[in-house]
């Protein structure tokens, strides 16, 4: 943390030739808080003019100049400007020399490789400078000195000694009890009694100095260093003194003052520990002056932004974090400073690595005694990672939202598939050319794959297990390649290139499609300009150390890729594509669609494999177990005709239409009697009033006003031994009510002619018996 910055403006003349190091010292002093004019010169020419114009509070000087030498600029210094403290900042500069340029009147001496020492060296030579004004003043009544140290001696708590170097005699205040608890009889007038009092690491240090400004022609020393006290305690001193000469620049005495900085050192060492304290702290605490500029920096912002605190010091706040720019917030919290002197609120602000981090921040203004501002301190939380996770929690909310409109368009979709599907089993009925029996078998299975997207789209959005069962790959490699050409644009060609002898897989041919669909979708935008889209599917047996690679057994399985000639993936982020919400496409994507297919393929024992490079195109390969042997082109079984009936009359209650018409046509094509009702309350009316002539009931369980189950409740009060099948495109629902409810049988939607006859049949044939031979003037088809 940087020092205290000096309020007054001081003036500094600077002799150094070389640039960099009139750079390095002007930054220095000015990151250690000392606001001052900085000269520089570099000639001896220019050294004298500027010292006989100027008045300067300090001189810094290099020692080896190329036509100057650092002795003769000290002597110029001492002769213009003789009360002006001068330092040593040099690289070349030997022990010899440093002992020989304090002689002559040089404050101190820095080496060039250790600069740091320079800001101390100047904060002390200023210090010692405003201290020689003081001895100064002392000087001029001499003769009376002693006296004055009594009174002062009297009136501070600070000790006054007063050495004689004629005699070697030292004298202290009245006060030195008070301060070290020795009495003044028991030290007595022995400067060495007194050096013993110094302790052991700092006496040499001490005894040094002191020798040198005085036989050096010096006329001000300073030193902090520790005394024993009288109960065997150390104290912390800081000595500073002055040396008196007479008219021949002969030393007659020196006088100086010893103030105890115990306290003080106490204090400092309590900020050290508030400090690491701070440091210790998990928000980001930093601490500004009123221009912004960084004076105090943490160890958990160097965590949090990647800075070190040597590195934020001195640097403007926003411009480090937040990259010069001005969010609305900015505006907001400089307002609420201004009113109420605080101010929190969210900020996107960016580390070292330009990586962007969220922080809930909170600043506050400091004033000094006076009310005035002077600082700022800001106190930011990395609420990252919470925001992600809050962010999750939406998307799993907005997950669950769109679960149930699924659940809803699921519905809604088997009720538009029923008349699909029964209407095809009536129509197969009926003689039908080589062409529309093709187009018939393509209705058939467009409308069997629907209803199985369906019903996964349903165990998805309300929960529930689905079941597997043996995938013959190749075909819906073949699917999706039609539906690349059908839906895709023009310029993008697809083939499909499958193993004549492929192995059959175990799973769920939804999610497998649903792997398929969004591979080629991810392919479709690697190729804005167009290209061709591959699939292929072959039998590969993965040998050990590959399986082992990929975290499963080795053995067959069956490889289904889809390669793409598009723009590739750069090989930086090649292993990152299967992370959770890693995303290439920006704010157009999610990030979760490659992650979700790599749970797909993982939760049936396999993964996907990717070759890819920048500009060459990609390769996605999709490894499952092998499940049996390679599958013979399916052959729809020959069905049987579904049994007749016996002129038996069904209510149907069904609030779509469509529905209604198709069930009805069904029904009467096989001989039986068909009463419909579009509502549970019209079904009501007409069973109350013709109850007996009623065998069967077929009923939707999700009706608006009187739903399914209200309508059965309604008619079981009517009709108490009523056949009930119970219709309804959510299998989950029924069979969480089923229990409730008195049923004979469940079809679920969308169904078949077949499964429709096949099931009046069965609860028709409960009670009454074998079914009566077919009617003879009963309509059926082909017939």
């Amino acid at each position: 943390m940087a020092m205290a910055t000096t309020q007054e403006q001081l003036r500094l003349l600077h002799l150094e030739d070389n640039v960099n190091d009139q750079v390095l010292v002007r930054e220095m002093l000015h990151r250690d808080g000392l606001q001052c004019d900085l000269v520089a010169v570099v000639t001896a020419d220019e050294f004298e003019n500027v010292l006989q114009r100027e008045v300067f509070d300090l001189i810094i000087s290099d020692f080896s100049l190329p036509s100057f030498d650092g002795l003769r600029a000290l002597a110029v210094a001492r002769k213009l400007s003789p009360h002006t403290p001068f330092i040593f900042f040099s690289g070349t500069i030997g022990e010899e020399v440093a002992v020989e340029s304090l002689k002559n009147g040089a404050v101190d001496y820095v080496l060039k490789q250790r600069p740091h020492r320079l800001t101390g060296a100047v904060r002390n030579a200023l210090q010692s400078r405003k201290e020689r004004a003081r001895l100064t003043r002392m000087e001029a009544d001499l003769r009376q000195m002693e006296e004055r140290l009594q009174i002062v001696g009297r009136a501070t708590n600070d000790v006054v000694w007063d050495w004689d170097i004629q005699t070697d005699r030292i004298w202290f205040s009245e006060n030195f009890q008070d301060v070290f608890g020795y009495p003044r009889h028991e030290i007595g007038t022995s400067l060495t009694r007194w050096q013993s009092l110094i302790h052991p690491g700092d006496r040499d240090r001490v005894v040094t100095g002191l020798t040198t400004v005085v036989a050096g022609g010096g006329r001000v020393w300073w030193s902090e260093h520790r005394v024993r006290r009288a109960n065997g305690s150390w104290l912390n001193i800081y000595d500073r003194a002055s040396v008196v000469y007479d008219a021949s620049r002969k030393p007659l005495r020196v006088v100086g003052m010893a103030i105890d900085m115990t306290e003080r050192k106490k204090a400092e060492e309590k900020i050290r520990e508030q400090a690491a304290l701070l440091d210790k702290a998990q928000d980001a605490i930093i601490v500004c002056n009123l221009d912004r500029s960084i004076i105090y920096w943490n160890k958990s912002a160097e965590r949090i932004y990647g800075w070190r605190a040597e590195e934020a010091m001195g640097r403007n706040v926003r411009q480090l974090l937040l990259h010069g720019n001005s969010p609305p917030q900015i505006d907001e919290a400089v307002k609420k400073l201004a009113e109420r002197g605080e101010w929190m609120g969210e900020l996107t602000e960016f580390t070292r690595n330009n990586h962007p981090v969220i922080v809930q921040a909170r600043a506050t203004l400091i004033r000094d005694e006076g009310g005035q501002p002077k600082s700022l301190l800001i106190i930011n939380t990395d609420i990252t990672e919470r925001k992600h996770l809050e962010e999750q929690f939406l998307r799993a909310q907005r997950l669950e939202s769109l679960g149930a409109l699924v659940g809803g368009i699921a519905h809604d979709l088997n009720n538009t598939l029923v008349p699909i599907t029964v209407g095809v089993d009536i129509l197969r009925e009926q003689p039908l050319s080589p062409d529309a029996e093709s187009m018939v078998r393509t209705m058939e299975a467009s409308a069997r794959r629907s209803a199985e997207m369906i019903r996964q789209m349903l165990i998805f959005a309300r929960g529930g297990v689905a079941e597997r069962m043996n995938i013959q790959g190749g075909q819906l490699l073949k699917e999706m390649g039609r539906t690349i050409t059908d839906t895709f644009p023009k310029g993008i060609r697809s083939r499909v290139n499958v193993d004549k002898d492929l192995w059959t897989v175990s799973g769920f041919p939804t999610q497998i499609h649903q792997i398929l669909m969004n591979l080629c979708v991810n392919a479709r935008d690697a190729m804005p300009n167009g290209g061709t889209l591959t699939l292929s599917a072959e039998n590969v047996n993965l040998p050990s150390d590959e399986a082992a690679r990929h975290e499963v057994p080795a053995g067959n399985f069956v490889c289904l890729s889809v390669a793409d000639t598009g723009t590739g993936i750069p090989e930086e982020i090649l292993e990152k594509i299967f992370q959770p919400f890693f995303t290439t496409k920006g704010d157009q994507g999610t990030g979760l669609g490659l992650s979700t297919c790599q749970n797909i393929a993982k939760s049936h024992g396999g993964f996907i494999a990717v070759e890819s490079k920048s500009g060459g195109g990609s390769k996605f390969e999709i490894y499952l177990p092998a499940s049996g042997s390679p599958a013979e082109e399916a052959v729809p079984p020959q069905k049987p005709l579904p049994p007749l009936g016996n002129g038996e009359r069904i209510l149907v209650v069904d609030d779509e239409e469509a529905i209604l018409a198709i069930t009805r046509a069904a029904l009467e094509n096989y001989g039986y009697s068909v009463i419909t009702a579009n509502s549970g309350m019209e079904a009501v009316n007409f069973l109350s009033k013709h109850s007996k002539s009623i065998s069967l009931l077929i009923t939707d369980l999700a009706m608006p006003f009187t739903d399914g189950r209200a309508t059965m409740d309604a008619l079981g009060s009517i009709c108490p031994d009523l056949k009930v099948i119970l219709i309804s495109g959510s299998e989950k629902g029924v069979r969480e009510l089923m229990p409730q409810m008195k049923t004979d049988a469940f079809i679920p939607k969308p169904f078949t002619n077949q499964t429709l006859l096949e099931t009046v049949h069965k609860v028709l044939l409960k009670e009454s018996g074998p079914a009566a031979a077919p009617q003879p003037n009963l309509r059926r088809g082909g017939e």
